[in-house]
């Protein structure tokens, strides 16, 4: 399957799901199966912006990057503490809707779940009318749950 086609495929089951058609479970699956991009720091780490930014915006006037703070090695261990999200790309096209030109990277949505520092969460495609926040925690030896919350306010967990 080619990037583009990953894109829209993970579109469509955030969409599906949103629209009660489709589980979490499949936004899960489609996302850790999807290339996606993310706005490439001068230092490694992850770069964040403040949970109450995904409440507040309106698709097509998120948060610009200068907005975002760097989310380094130090910051993991107090990263529960800092409600942020990690702004997450499904193309191109949505990273350039969010933060414009600059550098960016990509990776699989399982290398971001794997990289991600506790108590962060993922804001997919936030400058979309299919935003999504993915929250992904694990306590103890338990399996890890995903959560996904819906710019209407409902919530859901696989």
């Amino acid at each position: 399957m080619s990037t583009e086609g990953e894109a829209v495929d993970l579109i469509d089951v955030v969409r599906r799901a949103r629209e009660g058609l489709a589980p979490p479970q499949d936004v899960f699956d489609a996302f850790i199966r999807a290339r996606v991009y993310c706005e490439r720091p001068d230092e490694p780490g992850f770069l964040t912006v403040p949970a109450s930014a995904a409440g507040a915006t309106t698709p097509g006037e998120g948060p610009r990057s200068s907005l975002l703070d760097l989310m380094d090695a130090e910051d993991r261990r107090d990263a529960a503490k800092a409600d942020r999200l990690i702004p997450v790309f499904s193309s191109l096209d949505q990273f350039a809707l969010f933060a414009g030109e600059g550098p960016w990277f990509s990776t699989t949505g399982a290398d971001v779940l794997d990289l991600l520092p506790p108590g962060l969460d993922v804001w997919l495609d936030p400058a979309a009318d299919h935003a999504v926040r993915l929250a992904s925690a694990a306590i103890g030896d338990t399996e890890p749950v995903l959560h996904i919350s819906y710019r209407n306010g409902g919530s859901t967990t696989a």
